[in-house]
């Protein structure tokens, strides 16, 4: 993420702020300025926009406030574009009536239809300081959740956190067929036969294709079970901060099952990135 701009939508509800402070920390690792979006018609000042959308005028400071008319998520990414920005950085859904783990329409669209990396907050971690200090990054062996390796090692680097790589066995289920894809080891249940082995050549091609520093506190978790379900238990187990998912932009019942099961069930921001098929 190299651009110097994050956006965060705002629209006036309290559980949209939750993700300020996700993006106020992240723009300070990455050197990016905030860009507080407000979609509404007509224009009015500035300072009735930051009274409707919660701020105080100290609160943007060091920030930019972008207003815009039209459907919310098609102004959102093009905005976005427009900026070049690194990412957007934006609530899973803001409606009081909408149930924990709910993904919001405007959420939908612009995780749909967005060319940068997407972070989803939930609302309910509230206003509180966010603090980057462990990355939980799934990872089943496929090309596709190794596209996120780069930008997770990076985030590492740059916050000084740990980067937790889980990967997940199904034992029961058959593996991912996506060519390029690094194998489990036939005798999962059995740690004794090859784990050892195969989780150092994991780490080593690991490093290897993510241009992982060396520096970056590396950890690998290994487990059997059902990877959504793992996912989220590690997150809470290890206390994560963010969580790091590449995605192939498909959203079907079928498609992205953990990536549907932590948006409905984390504890943490995720950080969404687009892999091009």
């Amino acid at each position: 993420m190299t651009s110097a701009s994050i956006h965060v939508p705002l629209d006036g509800t309290l559980h949209a702020t939750a993700a300020l402070p996700v993006a106020r920390a992240l723009a300070q690792l990455e050197g990016a300025t905030v860009h507080i979006v407000h979609i509404g018609e007509p224009a009015v000042p500035a300072k009735a926009v930051l009274e409707k959308v919660g701020l105080t005028p100290e609160q943007l400071h060091g920030c930019v406030l972008d207003q815009a008319a039209g459907p919310p998520a098609a102004r959102i990414v093009h905005l976005a574009a427009e900026h070049g920005s690194a990412l957007i950085v934006l609530c899973t859904h803001t409606a009081t009536t909408e149930a924990r783990g709910a993904l919001g329409r405007v959420a939908e669209a612009v995780l749909r239809d967005a060319t940068c990396p997407i972070v989803l907050v939930q609302p309910e971690r509230g206003p509180k300081p966010w603090v980057l200090r462990k990355i939980l990054l799934p990872h089943d062996g496929t090309p596709t959740t190794a596209a996120a390796v780069s930008t997770a090692a990076d985030l590492a680097f740059r916050a000084n956190a740990e980067l937790l790589v889980l990967h997940v066995a199904e034992p029961r289920a058959r593996g991912p067929t996506e060519p390029g894809t690094f194998i489990t080891p036939r005798y999962v249940d059995q740690p004794q036969h090859e784990w050892s082995s195969w989780a150092s050549e994991f780490l080593e091609r690991l490093v290897a294709l993510g241009h992982c520093p060396a520096t970056v506190r590396l950890r690998l978790l290994l487990c059997t079970g059902d990877p959504g379900a793992e996912t989220v238990r590690a997150m809470k187990e290890h206390d994560c901060d963010l969580v790091v998912l590449g995605w192939r932009g498909r959203m079907a019942p079928e498609r992205a099952v953990t990536m549907q099961t932590v948006i409905r069930e984390g504890s943490c921001p995720m950080l969404v990135l687009r892999v091009e098929p």
